[in-house]
């Protein structure tokens, strides 16, 4: 007898990588039930995939670095994906979308948890203005053996910096 919130569309791969994810989110919507999608945001530089964002309720974004070199090591993208695509597509998205627009920045300790590269996220979240910024870390078997989760110190700074940004900020670190 419970409700359900959301079907969410989460990252076990890339849900924008469904070629189908347009449809198959209109089609759970019939039955009156909330569509959410989690995304690491690679493709949101394409109009496609921005369109078939638009139909989900709750959409997020991940935002971990915006220095290009920074990017690459976090990230490890695809040679032909370029940050400053992914960063106009990100604006473009969350001038048009009309639902819950989120962004998760999960910070690595000594690759993108230090102060400069933090500040950046937070001038870029201010400009884009998502609902709620996550801040999460490491909490999983990591892909490379060198993530390590950042020090509480830098956390509560990636925390700071957001707030004095006026974000609203809630950090995720899956501990009791």
């Amino acid at each position: 007898g419970e409700k359900i919130d959301y079907i969410t569309f989460v990252p076990d791969g890339e849900p924008t990588l469904d070629l189908n994810l347009g449809i198959e989110i209109e089609k759970i919507k019939k039955f009156g039930i909330k569509v959410a999608v989690i995304n690491n945001s690679s493709l949101i530089w394409r109009e496609d995939v921005r369109e078939e964002l638009m139909k989900a309720d709750w959409v997020s974004c991940k935002v971990d670095a915006l220095s290009v070199n920074v990017w690459k090591r976090i990230n490890r993208p695809f040679k032909e994906l370029n940050i400053d695509k992914i960063k106009e597509g990100i604006k473009i998205f969350s001038k048009k979308y009309k639902g819950e627009f989120v962004t998760e920045t999960m910070l690595v300790k000594g690759i993108n948890d230090g102060k400069d590269e933090i500040e950046k996220i937070g001038n870029f979240l201010k400009e884009i203005k998502p609902d709620i910024c996550y801040i999460s870390i490491p909490t999983r078997p990591p892909a490379e053996k060198w993530v390590e989760v950042p020090s509480s110190e830098s956390i509560n700074m990636a925390y700071q910096i957001f707030k004095n940004n006026n974000l609203d900020v809630e950090i995720l670190t899956g501990i009791g």
